[in-house]
């Protein structure tokens, strides 16, 4: 590839990476832009090419070293999870979401977006090989695909490609943003898919994200971090090395050790094939809204019996899972905001900020609210510890003599953000959520002051029957224990 005038980041990053494929490396000593080459592979035409764009190669590789930084565990895990040899790897960590609006203005949205790749660092990541990440200073400007439809079929095959992207590491960007305009007929709304690696976007941040998107494509002023997701992994190495912290790891590290030992099997649920077998996959979604008397008489319950809504609610889906395959016992992954206060404007910042941890359910209590005391008992611990890194303690659980190696059921509870389902006149109309090493993921969010629950699950591997079967008991469950206060 030749260098032009002014290249961006991006361009150099592309160029010295496809110059070390060939066996050249370019690197920085002394302040002087150096190359190390076999001498078989000399190429004058190459070596010329660089002395003419010595400058912008040496800027940009002064500062990459600078923009370099390292991956927080889950990320690496996602990486890995997707390599050769580990079951379920034919996802990345992806997360999609369909917007309606009236006439939207793609210049204006194009606008906006590019805004928000300036002022945060996170969405100019490229996730290295080698297991860091750079940030890019100076990337291309970003330009909104566009296809015009005349029905939902049209959509939907937009939907089906980007609901299941998949983002090679070494490229840029980790997002997609597609707009799809209404050709005629009477329905004038457009429609904007989302698409975006998890990998640089937790789901909290995602949120925010697209919340202060739709807010400025209405004119609307923000307020943006004054400190990078760079200055957050830097600051976050620090926090942890403090005297205070570290003890805090180690009692983590004791507790987990403990809990381990004790920690019921992954649950087993039927499958239409042997999880080895199975090649190419999707992932579906089954969702419930729950009425607003449903969630204010679960919200009343949790006030009156002092347990919060989200142990409430993860312990309903405990419950539902062990009636559906007839066990006493099990454990599951949570994710959990990791998010910590190493830097001024935290909440502002956009990034990756997951953190996992496990939790388990035993059906040894003769009242629901006996399991979901204990379930908050849990949820406690893993916030107190939401300093130990998660992955430590899947690993702990893996190693230990009768516990399954796999944890492929997960469950992501929202529920102290409050959504909307229509935000500056965009229309949320579907999500979908992907994971290396998952087939059922379930999600708790409040929207619109409901309670809504979704489930994620690979189609070709789970029974459609079992996941409305769990849609139903879970809503069954609710019911019951609103109507025993």
């Amino acid at each position: 590839m030749k260098l032009k005038n002014d290249s961006t980041d991006l361009e150099l990053f592309d160029y010295v990476n496809e110059l070390r494929k060939q066996g050249m490396f370019l690197f920085v000593e002394d302040k002087k832009l150096k190359y190390r080459i076999k001498k078989e592979l000399y190429n004058e035409e190459v070596i010329n090419e660089i002395k003419v764009n010595k400058e912008d190669l040496l800027r940009y590789l002064s500062k990459a070293q600078e923009n370099t930084l390292e991956l927080s565990s889950l990320q690496l895990a996602y990486m890995a999870g997707q390599v050769d040899g580990e079951f379920l790897n034919k996802v990345n960590a992806h997360y999609y979401i369909e917007f309606e609006k009236q006439n939207l203005n793609i210049a204006n949205l194009e606008k906006n977006i590019n805004l928000m790749i300036r002022k945060n660092d996170i969405l100019r990541l490229i996730l290295l090989s080698d297991g860091r990440g750079i940030i890019l200073e100076k990337v291309p400007e970003y330009k909104v695909f566009k296809y015009q439809y005349n029905s939902k079929e049209d959509r939907y095959k937009m939907r089906k490609i980007l609901s299941h992207m998949k983002y090679n590491i070494e490229t840029w960007p980790m997002f997609k943003f597609v707009v799809g305009k209404k050709i005629n007929g009477g329905n004038k709304n457009d429609v904007l898919h989302i698409s975006f690696d998890c990998s640089i976007l937790d789901a909290w941040s995602a949120g925010n994200m697209i919340y202060k998107l739709f807010a400025l494509y209405e004119g609307e002023k923000i307020s943006f971090s004054d400190v990078s997701y760079k200055d957050y992994v830097m600051n976050l190495r620090i926090y942890k090395e403090l005297a205070f912290n570290k003890r805090l790891l180690d009692e983590a590290e004791k507790y987990w050790n403990k809990m381990i030992k004790t920690l019921p099997k992954a649950p087993n649920l039927r499958t239409k094939m042997p999880i080895n077998d199975l090649e190419e996959y999707n992932f579906k979604r089954k969702e419930y809204r729950f009425s607003k008397e449903q969630t204010d008489n679960l919200i009343h319950y949790s006030k009156l019996r002092g347990v919060t809504l989200s142990a409430i609610l993860i312990t309903i889906y405990m419950k539902v899972l062990s009636d559906l395959i007839e066990t006493d016992e099990l454990t599951i992954t949570t994710t959990l905001f990791g998010k910590l206060p190493v830097v001024k404007n935290a909440d502002e910042l956009l990034g990756e900020f997951t953190n996992i941890g496990l939790i388990s359910y035993k059906d040894e209590y003769k009242s629901i609210l006996e399991s979901i005391k204990k379930t908050q008992k849990q949820i406690f611990k893993l916030l107190e510890y939401r300093c130990f890194d998660g992955i430590n303690i899947i690993n702990k659980a893996r190693q230990e003599n009768g516990i399954n190696k796999l944890f492929p059921i997960v469950v992501t509870c929202m529920i102290g953000e409050s959504y909307s389902n229509c935000k500056n006149g965009f229309h949320e109309i579907c999500s979908l959520s992907q994971t290396p090493q998952v087939y059922l993921d379930h999600h708790i969010r409040m929207i619109d002051d409901s309670i809504v629950i979704t489930f994620d699950y690979i189609d070709e591997l789970l029974y459609e029957e079992d996941i409305i079967w769990m849609v139903g008991k879970y809503i069954d469950v609710s019911n019951e224990i609103c109507s025993n206060f």
